[in-house]
């Protein structure tokens, strides 16, 4: 049963829509004369709906009560009235009433004016109870959230949001979007991009801009990802506006860097590893082995008598001997120690010229910089892994070679005409991890890799790197 407040001065009236409508069903729950009278009722008994008569006793009148009561109660409405002038109406309007009866009515006005207004307001209760359900939701989350509509004007911004951008409701509410979400690239250093990055509804761009930096009211950068961009629309599948969600993922992204940077810690000590037992290794065999040939060498001399066997057994200790220096060069070039990275290379070049059956050419330009000792012996080993895979599986014909100088950084490049990376990525073809290794020799000079390659057009690879000296893996 709907509980229905009448508040009409006439007596008369009062009573008259009193029996009327407890006679269809309805309970009336009070008949109040004055504004004041009707404030003071709603303090301790809230009806369904509220009959108001607009000329009424006391220093408010019907519309002045009208509008505290959808203020503090939310209640529906109904104006009751003689009056229809226009100024009244108008006044009436903008408390948004449910209905209006004018004197004298029908009973048959009376019910049909009152169960739309009680329908009205019950699809409004529940549309608002949906929407702050949606809306504290929203309000709860960690991620970011922002609503525009079709004009990229904001109509919705969750707590998240106003933490990261700085700007609290008031000031964002009815802003343009690229007023409030401002953003940077990251690595270019562009600012500010079009978060959006695309006219509302033309594409199907899912989230906002790669490597962004959002600039917060306050100027400061704050790195955001894991981001949405997904369109609002209508019962009639409408484009309605726009949500946008973000997160702050500075602690994602540090915890990525120090993973990175210990990874590089494992790698480089690896490498400086190798290095090592290359060194000693290079040393057993030039300071043990080399020296055991020398003296078989001595002593057979006054051994063997027949000079045709001396000559043979000569010959064979003297290439046992070539051997134990080109392994030991191989190990580890003494000419590492004592020349440029130019000189060492070109050397390196010449060497596998002649020991193997393709061509191998050399090219620099005169270089202002000296190299770093650690970054010249992995800049050799990166040469010579590549130029070895080019012998050895890429079938090229030729391998060509370039150290050149751009500005204040150095390029070393390897080029091949050979079957191209396709296949050398093949694990059985490529070999030991060649190209891994590779990649994590430029990782510890800090510098960049460049690879292009086409099936049977050959590989090139640059590798781009300051002549500053590289981070030992104590210092990463």
């Amino acid at each position: 049963m709907k509980k229905i407040l009448i508040v009409e001065d006439s007596y008369i009236v009062a009573l008259h829509l009193q029996a009327t409508l407890e006679n269809e069903g309805y309970l009336i729950v009070g008949k109040c004369t004055s504004g004041e009278e009707a404030l003071l009722f709603l303090e301790s008994n809230l009806p369904d709906l509220v009959l108001m008569d607009i000329m009424l006793e006391g220093a408010m009148d019907g519309i002045e009560v009208a509008e505290l009561i959808k203020e503090k109660y939310n209640l529906p409405v109904i104006y009751i009235t003689a009056l229809s002038d226009r100024d009244t109406i108008a006044r009436a309007k903008l408390t948004e009433p449910y209905g209006f009866l004018t004197k004298p009515f029908e009973d048959r006005e009376i019910f049909t004016v009152i169960d739309m207004a009680l329908y009205k307001h019950s699809m409004e209760t529940k549309l608002w109870q949906s929407e702050e359900k949606y809306f504290s939701t929203l309000k709860s989350i960690s991620d970011a959230v922002i609503v525009i509509d079709t004009n990229f004007q904001i109509t919705f911004i969750n707590p998240s949001a106003q933490a990261l951008t700085q700007f609290a409701v008031a000031q964002t509410v009815g802003r343009s979007i690229f007023d409030i979400l401002k953003l940077k690239d990251s690595i270019t250093g562009a600012f500010p991009i079009n978060p959006l990055q695309c006219p509302l509804g033309v594409t199907n761009q899912t989230s906002l801009p790669q490597n962004a930096l959002l600039v917060n009211a306050s100027g400061k950068e704050l790195p955001i990802g894991e981001s949405t961009l997904s369109l609002l629309l209508d019962g009639k599948e409408r484009l309605n506006g726009l949500v946008i969600t973000f997160r702050d993922v500075s602690e994602k992204l540090e915890k990525e860097a120090m993973l990175k940077r210990i990874e590089k810690v494992k790698v480089l000590s690896l490498i400086e590893g190798q290095e090592k037992e290359r060194r000693r290794i290079a040393q057993d065999l030039h300071d043990g082995l080399g020296q055991m040939l020398n003296a078989i060498k001595i002593n057979a001399n006054a051994i063997i008598g027949s000079e045709k066997l001396n000559d043979h057994f000569f010959q064979m200790i003297d290439e046992a001997i070539q051997e134990c220096i080109r392994i030991s060069e191989n190990l580890l070039p003494s000419k590492l120690n004592n020349f440029d990275l130019s000189t060492c290379l070109r050397s390196l070049c010449q060497q596998l010229n002649k020991n193997s059956s393709i061509e191998i050419s050399y090219t620099d330009t005169h270089l202002k910089f000296d190299i770093d000792q650690s970054k010249k012996i992995n800049l050799y080993r990166i040469t010579q892994e590549a130029i070895n895979n080019s012998i050895k599986h890429a079938r090229a014909k030729h391998v060509s070679v370039q150290l050149v100088q751009h500005g204040d950084m150095l390029h070393l490049s390897i080029e091949d005409d050979g079957v191209g990376l396709q296949q050398l990525c093949n694990p059985e073809v490529f070999g030991k991890n060649g190209l891994a290794n590779i990649r994590d020799r430029v990782d510890m000079i800090n510098g960049k890799l460049t690879i292009e390659s086409a099936e049977g057009k050959g590989t090139l690879l640059v590798i781009e790197f300051s002549p500053e000296p590289m981070t030992s893996y104590a210092e990463v």
